[in-house]
């Protein structure tokens, strides 16, 4: 065989490669159950079962709250961690075409240029001046192994991977929106509830001085009220405390100005009380619902470049073949660029095969570390998974009991409104000591509070339950459900094909 079809077999095979390492896959299912079950009194809710039920992506709109909305909408647009996590985005992105360059030839002019001097006496004097000129000078490297494909692969599932992470901040962002604008309403609420009745407890001291100094009542009376009166007040500052670290989290989140953390113009929308109701959270959740999870997806991902990275890593351990060209004048001198297209044209093809065979370890130990990364990214994987299932778990049965805990207060609230009215005719008639009424007052304040605060808490365990799960929920026709999603979550079978 002669040297130039040697040459050209070799170039053909570059186009060919030997796949090496695992195959780019995402991890073995997880043993899960088929959907979570929530454990409820009867006289809680009607029951909703787990047929069509689908991710709801925008689940703040389920809460009906245009403000919500708008406030989360601001927090997409102007938050500082979200710009950074698009930013990683953009940055994976131009890696990953960097990446796949790499498997392109590269294509360039070269041009040389040299001088020749020759000195006479004390004198420089310039004799000739040459150029050499190449057009469509390029390398390539024969991707025999799957070294650069595997790369390519590689960076990829980095872009995938950032994606996923964006959406993580996404997710984290709406939700700490959500719970503070939450929080926000009901200690507004709260806030007012406390001034009303420290305004009440304050006319009272004043009208037990008067009583007091007539002999009416006993100093043990109107200290006991000035005592109640201070621990109001007392209760009324720490709720100011609280309202304006709420404002403050809700102003850095939404990537206001420094100088609106001075005025706090935050929008305020409907009370927690006035709010329609939210949505019912079925009974049985879908389990795979977690494959929605974007952290999971993250995990998923990294799993998989490092699986391509194994195959990058093994294959830099094999014979590497490029290839040199050049199209143009090579070897010739030319004294004006005009004369590149005159004259004598040439094309030269080398190609070079580099075998590694020394090289202390280093390349085997490149190998080495990509799997171990790889049982890494493996292990951080299932430990998303469970931490994604205790984190459900957690938020499902939490937001059962906080269902459960506002129907007793609202209870409560009312059976305590009606022993301050008994106890406030008592008083009027003469059956009861004014220390009774002061007792059932600061009761009913107790209770209220306790409600509006369980209001907000109930709130915040829907909206803990929806980033548990990476989603909402929707509903849709029972026979509209995809059976094949609860066989197999977390794999896209057509969004990973190769």
């Amino acid at each position: 065989m002669t040297a130039s079809a040697l040459l050209a077999a070799l170039f053909v095979g570059s186009f060919f490669h030997i796949n090496l390492g695992p195959e780019v896959k995402a991890p073995d299912p997880y043993d899960i159950p088929t959907a979570y079950v929530i454990t409820l009194s009867n006289d809680v809710r009607k029951e909703q079962t787990i047929d069509g039920v689908r991710p709801d992506y925008a689940w703040w709109t389920s809460f009906n709250e245009p403000v919500l909305e708008k406030c989360i909408n601001e927090a997409f647009s102007q938050n500082r961690d979200l710009e950074s996590a698009l930013a990683r985005v953009q940055q994976a992105r131009a890696v990953f075409k960097e990446t796949r360059g790499n498997q392109r030839p590269n294509i360039g002019v070269e041009i040389d240029t040299t001088r020749a001097y020759t000195k006479v006496g004390t004198t420089d004097t310039l004799n000739e001046q040459n150029i050499l000129y190449g057009l469509g000078a390029a390398n390539y490297e024969a991707d025999l192994w799957g070294k650069l494909q595997k790369a390519t692969r590689a960076a990829k599932e980095s872009i995938l991977a950032s994606e996923s992470a964006k959406n993580t901040v996404r997710l984290a962002l709406a939700s700490q929106v959500a719970k503070t604008y939450f929080s926000l309403r009901g200690t507004d609420k709260q806030l007012i509830v406390a001034r009303e009745t420290l305004e009440t407890q304050k006319k009272t001291i004043a009208l037990n001085k008067i009583l007091y100094d007539n002999g009416k009542i006993s100093e043990l009376e109107l200290r006991r009220s000035e005592s109640i009166a201070a621990s109001s007040a007392v209760q009324v500052s720490q709720l100011e405390i609280a309202l304006g670290k709420y404002e403050n989290s809700l102003l850095v989140l939404m990537g206001r100005e420094p100088k609106e953390f001075i005025t706090r113009d935050i929008p305020r929308g409907l009370t927690l009380d006035e709010l329609p109701a939210p949505p019912d959270v079925p009974l049985g959740i879908p389990a795979d619902m977690l494959r929605f999870r974007p952290d999971v997806k993250t995990a998923e991902q990294n799993y998989r470049t490092a699986l391509a990275n194994i195959g990058s890593a093994r294959a830099g351990q094999y014979p590497t073949l490029s290839f040199d060209g050049l199209i143009g004048n090579p070897g010739r001198a030319i004294n004006d660029p005009s004369d590149l297209f005159t004259g004598a044209t040439g094309w030269s093809l080398a190609a070079q095969v580099f075998v590694p065979i020394f090289n202390a370890g280093k390349l085997s130990a490149r190998a080495a570390q990509a799997e171990a990364a790889a049982q890494q990214a493996w292990s951080a994987y299932y430990k998303t998974v469970q931490t994604a299932f205790e984190e459900t778990m957690n938020s499902i049965n939490t937001q059962a009991k906080t269902e459960e805990i506002l129907l007793l207060l609202e209870e409560q609230q009312k059976v305590q409104k009606r022993a301050y009215e008994l106890a406030n005719i008592r008083y009027t008639d003469g059956m009861a000591s004014q220390i009774d009424l002061l007792d059932a007052e600061r009761e009913l304040l107790s209770v209220q509070l306790q409600l509006e605060s369980s209001r907000a808490d109930r709130l915040n365990s829907i909206v803990d339950l929806y980033t548990a799960l990476g989603s909402g929920w929707a509903w849709r026709a029972a026979n509209d459900l995809e059976k094949r999603d609860l066989q197999k979550p977390w794999v896209n079978k057509e969004k990973f094909s190769e």
